[in-house]
């Protein structure tokens, strides 16, 4: 499984286990904000909540551990991870080489067909009315489609495996309260990005990608400590 399969739509949920059913519901819960970074995640409740029994959800939680999306505490359970100032920033640094690397990629494959024309309309999905209000749901789904589109494109296949990691929608989730700094939201980003694709210099596109991450980056520099958990 990969990291993008942890949270797409599950089209064919009745066709599925319930171990996967569940964890892939759960990975939507936390995507869409149902479950919140620092919250508890009580066993019962997930059982009524997933119909399932509690070896299914003691299962799951303990695969999301091992990925680092929930802490499990002895005595107290498990709770969806909470992110450092210096854990956020050690997942953003990751994610910029990720992101430069896959513009790069897609600078290079621009050329395939139909590449320019669907690039394009992945980048005039992100309206800027989007960005905020009712409309931020769709903001995040067409967020999302852009961001896959250059990961395939580049033809990394390590790549669409490693990226998006689970933790970078739980700092978007985390620090949603806090002007949504993580979430990319701020639209004429991706402009700079789309065009350096295009141009099709890999160079200048992965120089691109990485400034992209770089504002986000930024914008999180300048967030108060309560934004973050403690570092341990």
């Amino acid at each position: 499984m990969t990291a993008e399969d942890d949270w797409e739509d599950s089209a064919e949920s009745s066709s599925q286990g319930p171990f996967e059913k569940t964890y892939r519901g759960l990975m939507r819960a936390l995507y869409e904000g149902r479950f919140i970074p620092g919250q508890r995640l009580i066993a019962p409740d997930l059982m009524r909540y997933f119909g399932v029994g509690r070896g299914t959800i003691r299962e799951v939680l303990n695969r999301l551990a091992s990925s680092g999306v929930v802490t499990i505490v002895p005595n107290r359970g498990a709770q969806v991870r909470e992110l450092s100032r210096r854990e956020v920033g050690d997942v953003l640094e990751i994610v910029e080489v990720l992101l430069g690397l896959a513009a790069r990629g897609a600078a290079t494959a621009i050329e395939a067909r139909g590449a320019r024309v669907r690039l394009r309309e992945l980048h005039d999905a992100l309206r800027p009315d989007a960005a905020s209000g009712d409309a931020f749901p769709q903001f995040l789904r067409a967020r999302e489609n852009y961001y896959r589109y250059i990961v395939q494109l580049s033809g990394n296949q390590e790549l669409q495996r490693l990226f998006p990691a689970a933790q970078v929608h739980i700092m978007r989730v985390q620090l949603r309260n806090f002007g949504r700094a993580a979430d990319a939201a701020h639209v004429d980003d991706f402009a700079e990005l789309t065009e350096a694709i295009l141009s099709g210099d890999a160079e200048g596109a992965e120089a691109a990608g990485r400034r992209h991450v770089g504002y986000t980056r930024q914008r999180v520099a300048q967030l108060p400590d309560r934004a973050f958990a403690r570092d341990e």
